[in-house]
């Protein structure tokens, strides 16, 4: 039984890979799939190797073990939070960061052959959604068109559009490296003609999140093709492109024209002192304006505690907005952890969690998810949904450096 697991593995670990990856489109139909593969994934690692070598083999993998620490940096605020159901929900969240790292290490590395497959499925299934979103808008353009002058965007398969908009950004990298790796000529047609397509699709979906990813992006292209390898025509080729499309779409799409206007009032109108209550952005700043000042009414150094953060951030809501029916958390995942555990545990979680990007700044694929998910950083507390962490600590996993082999199970 043991010898046929050890043939089979990296097709089992392939399974739940490709499940977590069909999880993250489903999220919103289908909870348990995620969690299911999570789990799969889990228990393939620490079937890998024996009890005693988990931790050895933890520690001889640096990036995973600091995606463990980035973990693990929260619990000690179980000991001054209060609200501890809120508390267990967050850790409960956050636990892919503990296990799935840790059972990683116990594997050998996944198959460049693997990694192709994880990577196809996730771009089709971000084509599948761009297709049905446009679909949707085409049959109801007046109802979305309107929808973006109110802080809403047309409706997708993956619910939060934020996120969804990341992925796209990201898919449309994926793209460039596959078109830069590939032989044939029809194959690379086809890939441009798809990437040209989710690019037209993130200016039309105009979400403030994936574009500024994807020009972040573009910007690592360039400092990739200009500082690396000196290919300037493609450079100029590919910021052309891009340009070309922003202003195309500007131009014709209501969707985008609607967008700006949507900003723009939102800005003028928190500049003003008007209500935020229904507006994007103004939410936002005063969810910023609360973890400030959660922090400097707890701790500086350790925070309010994981647990309080809820409670104390809808308190400042009531007393001081209470025209404002949604009450956010801070939307953005360094003021959320320096309200909750403080300057000293954000500073250890950004440290172990950037690790791996930074100790491998050769590895433009870790590099390009990071930027993307530091982007997400900016206006979401991302890690406190179960979609933000498992499209984090996936696409993590797919691409970290793992050079040794695990010490096995023996088969004798």
């Amino acid at each position: 039984m043991r010898e046929k697991f050890f043939k089979y593995n990296q097709q089992i670990l392939l399974f739940f890979l490709w499940l977590s990856v069909i999880g993250i489109f489903t999220t919103d139909y289908f909870r348990a799939l995620l969690s299911i593969a999570m789990i799969g994934f889990t228990l393939v690692g620490l079937l890998s190797a024996k009890p005693k070598h988990y931790l050895k083999n933890l520690v001889n993998n640096k990036p995973l073990l600091a995606l463990v620490i980035s973990f693990l940096v929260v619990i000690p605020s179980v000991l001054y939070s209060n609200n501890l159901k809120y508390f267990g929900l967050r850790v409960q969240i956050l636990l892919p960061f503990l296990v799935m790292p840790f059972a990683y290490a116990q594997m050998d590395k996944i198959t460049d052959k693997n990694r192709k497959v994880i990577i196809y499925t996730f771009i089709v299934g971000v084509i599948i959604t761009a297709i049905q979103a446009l679909v949707f808008y085409y049959n109801n353009q007046a109802e979305v068109n309107q929808a973006y002058l109110e802080s809403r965007v047309m409706p997708t398969m993956v619910g939060h559009h934020p996120t969804f908009s990341l992925m796209c950004a990201f898919s449309i990298y994926l793209l460039y490296n596959l078109f830069k790796n590939e032989n044939q000529n029809s194959t690379k047609y086809f890939i441009v003609f798809i990437a040209i397509f989710l690019i037209f699709f993130l200016h039309i979906f105009s979400v403030r999140a994936g574009l500024f990813s994807f020009y972040g992006l573009v910007l690592l292209v360039i400092y990739e093709q200009i500082i690396l390898k000196k290919q300037y025509i493609l450079s100029l080729t590919i910021l052309a492109l891009c340009a070309a499309i922003a202003v195309f779409t500007f131009k014709y799409s209501p969707t985008v024209r609607n967008k700006l206007t949507n900003t723009q009032n939102d800005i003028n109108n928190y500049n003003n002192g008007g209500s935020a209550n229904d507006q994007s952005l103004g939410s936002r700043m005063i969810s910023y304006k609360n973890a400030i000042e959660i922090t400097q009414n707890s701790s500086w150094i350790i925070g309010c505690g994981l647990g309080d953060i809820e409670d104390l951030n809808n308190k400042i809501f009531d007393e001081k907005y209470p025209d404002i029916t949604k009450k956010i958390i801070p939307h953005n995942q360094f003021l959320f952890y320096m309200a909750a555990i403080g300057i000293l545990g954000m500073l250890v979680f950004v440290a172990s969690f950037y690790f791996p990007a930074i100790s491998n700044l050769k590895n433009l694929n870790l590099l390009a998810h990071y930027l993307v998910i530091s982007m997400a950083f900016l206006i979401e507390a991302f890690l406190t949904t179960q979609l933000g962490v498992a499209y984090t600590i996936i696409f993590i996993l797919l691409f970290v450096s793992k050079t040794n082999t695990s010490l096995r199970s023996s088969l004798a």
